[in-house]
């Protein structure tokens, strides 16, 4: 594929992109920056990315927007988000999603294959009871927690939960901003969950 078609059909519309080269259909993440030059999303981030050379497009065959999932996905994350008995950005930015849009359009996730997946405390625990514990009682009195990391189905796992005492232009004083991870071992690099109601994470981003 040539690098100026390529761009042409990125345009001005950033998003999730499905690129097929001889070796299959790899979901990313595009954009264009404002200097003209097709750009990839880093990990976890919605704003800032890194450029992709003429020589990389080469090997595509072929770039069209990804097809939204069949599932309406983002109605599963406002009945998770609705049991909730804590306030959140992540709570508030469930609830006031738009069900014709899908989760990276509604800033729920940074869209990967993870959207949707449930994870229990419940599960968890099998692996850590400790942690588990331990970070139920700072939920419920409302406390910081970071679990040492633990074996979790092969990976690291870690639960971390954090209170916002004061407003920011993102959070409210009172929220609880909190998450599950698992790992490749030894590295910072895995699958992220985000806390979604009392008892469950959810996933939402792939570094």
């Amino acid at each position: 594929m040539e690098y100026q078609e390529a761009t042409a059909i990125v345009g001005k519309k950033s998003g999730l992109y499905d690129v097929t080269t001889i070796n299959g259909i790899h979901q990313r993440r595009l954009f264009m920056s404002q200097d003209g030059r097709l750009c990839e999303f880093a990990p976890r981030s919605r704003t800032k990315g890194f450029p992709i050379g003429s020589q990389a497009v080469e090997h595509w065959t072929a770039l069209n927007p990804a097809e939204p999932k069949t599932t309406n996905i983002v109605r599963k994350f406002q009945r998770y988000a609705a049991k909730a008995d804590f306030t959140s950005p992540f709570i508030r930015k469930c609830l006031e999603a738009d069900p014709e849009k899908d989760c990276y359009a509604n800033g729920l996730t940074t869209g990967t294959h993870i959207d949707g997946e449930i994870i229990s405390l419940q599960a968890i625990a099998r692996y850590d009871d400790w942690a588990v514990s331990q970070f139920r009682k700072a939920l419920r009195e409302r406390q910081n927690y970071r679990s040492c990391r633990f074996d979790f189905r092969g990976y690291d796992g870690a639960l971390w939960l954090e209170v916002v005492t004061e407003d920011t232009k993102y959070s409210r004083k009172g929220d609880i901003i909190a998450g599950f991870s698992k790992e490749y071992r030894g590295c910072s690099n895995g699958y992220y969950y985000t806390l979604i109601d009392n008892e469950h994470f959810i996933g939402t981003d792939i570094d």
